[in-house]
């Protein structure tokens, strides 16, 4: 398992996980990156107002250069943040209570993994079912406007990770 590095400014999170291809055992070994999600508690600065901070992001590469091997991907949500989008069903971070392990698990992040049934909705599920049908939509998209794996349609005429997502 790959260890994160010191990462200066990262908040303390009270539930940490590997996320991703990795993590759906669909990553091509010697390839993939590491893909990292966690949840922290806010500080009372952020919470009062004085100094707004969301989310926390961290990458070995800049924004906007796509992730390669041993590349690391880091976000990392505040309590509130995570909720408010967790409770609008949001797939990709409801994904962090169903994992098999966590790097980090905080009585905290215990008590939110044994409520994550709160997070199964109908308002979820038809989320879930638009994010199927945008990477399908994608996946069978004559024109793609913008190629992120031009590798993958080279060699198998698609973009094999759209159809992963779905």
């Amino acid at each position: 398992m790959k260890e994160l590095p010191e990462i200066r400014g990262m908040p303390d999170p009270i539930l940490l996980g590997e996320v991703g291809s990795t993590a759906h055992g669909t990553g091509n070994p010697g390839e993939e990156d590491l893909d990292m999600m966690g949840i922290y508690i806010e500080p009372p600065e952020n919470i009062c107002g004085l100094q707004m901070r969301e989310h926390f992001i961290w990458r070995t590469q800049p924004e906007g250069v796509r992730s390669g091997p041993d590349d690391i991907d880091l976000t990392m949500y505040g309590l509130r943040k995570w909720a408010g989008l967790a409770a609008k069903g949001n797939p990709t971070v409801t994904f962090l209570l169903w994992l098999p392990e966590y790097r980090v698990m905080t009585p905290l992040g215990k008590a939110l993994i044994e409520s994550r049934s709160l997070f199964i909705t109908k308002d979820a599920g038809k989320r879930h079912l638009g994010y199927l049908k945008s990477q399908r939509e994608r996946l069978e998209a004559d024109k793609i406007t913008k190629v992120n794996r031009p590798e993958l349609i080279a060699k198998y005429g698609y973009d094999t990770k759209f159809a992963m997502h779905m």
